[in-house]
């Protein structure tokens, strides 16, 4: 199993050991998570990771790679990974991995992009992303070095109309780039927003190819955030890719403005 997981010249794993025995999608095979310690070029000093293997009865043939559930159009094994990733995690912030999240990226000047994690389905969620928003764009225009944005929507299902103008705002972004006018307008205005009408969806083809677009994303985003377990929002990452952490949220404009700025 070393030698497997290990077997690209620029990436290696150490230690692998199982953590896990997992229900298999179907009968005939066990499942096991395996967490291991990889080292790469993006981090040399080693990190942490969960791997999803079955294996048969006789345990000789061992299964490594995707599981997909054709119905659900989904990877059975991230969604195990994801689990038992919030299960070990102390802090369920930590669990989460805004780096596979779809985002919609507000462009800043330079460095690399602050994450915020936010459900628009509750006022403050809506206050804290038009604040923000408003405020990168106010140091944006007074010439400030500002970082990118990127807002990682996710919903707790309580506020349908609140998570379908977010999976709108996701369908726009991929169709038209309008995803962040459809977010703010949401945000501003919440059920009163004329495109979120049900009237409107309704005889809008418009709207519903939008919306059936953004779904998929918002489903994506819900679920990984349903399995690391959040019971609290808005987040705030920083950093790239494999280096990206959750740090505190910043408590006035003074600490926006440095995390926005940071170079």
């Amino acid at each position: 199993m070393q030698d497997m997981l290990g077997a690209d010249a620029n990436y290696r794993v150490e230690n692998p050991k199982v953590i896990r025995r997992v229900e298999a999608p179907f009968p005939g095979l066990e499942g096991y998570v395996v967490e291991a310690t990889s080292f790469s070029d993006a981090t040399p000093e080693g990190k942490k990771e969960l791997y999803v293997f079955y294996t048969d009865k006789s345990k000789r043939y061992l299964m490594v790679g995707m599981m997909i559930d054709m119905q659900k159009n989904r990877d059975v094994n991230v969604d195990v990974e994801r689990f038992v990733r919030g299960e070990l995690a102390d802090n369920p912030a930590k669990a989460l991995r805004p780096q596979d999240m779809h985002a919609i990226v507000v462009p800043g000047g330079a460095g690399s992009a602050v994450s915020f994690v936010v459900d628009l389905g509750k006022q403050a969620g809506r206050d804290s992303m038009l604040n923000l928003v408003r405020f990168h764009q106010t140091l944006r225009r007074d010439g400030a070095a500002v970082r990118p944005l990127r807002l990682v929507l996710v919903s707790a299902g309580h506020d349908e109309f609140a998570t379908a103008a977010m999976a709108i705002a996701y369908g726009a972004e991929t169709i038209n780039g309008t995803g962040l006018v459809k977010a703010m307008e949401f945000a501003e205005k919440a059920r009163d927003v004329a495109w979120l009408q049900p009237k409107s969806m309704g005889k809008d083809s418009e709207v519903k190819r939008i919306l059936g677009t953004g779904v998929f994303k918002m489903e994506d985003n819900s679920t990984q955030a349903l399995l690391a377990r959040l019971d609290t929002l808005p987040l705030v990452y920083d950093g790239e890719k494999e280096r990206m952490i959750n740090v505190p949220l910043p408590a006035n404009q003074a600490d926006w403005k440095r995390l926005l700025t940071k170079k």
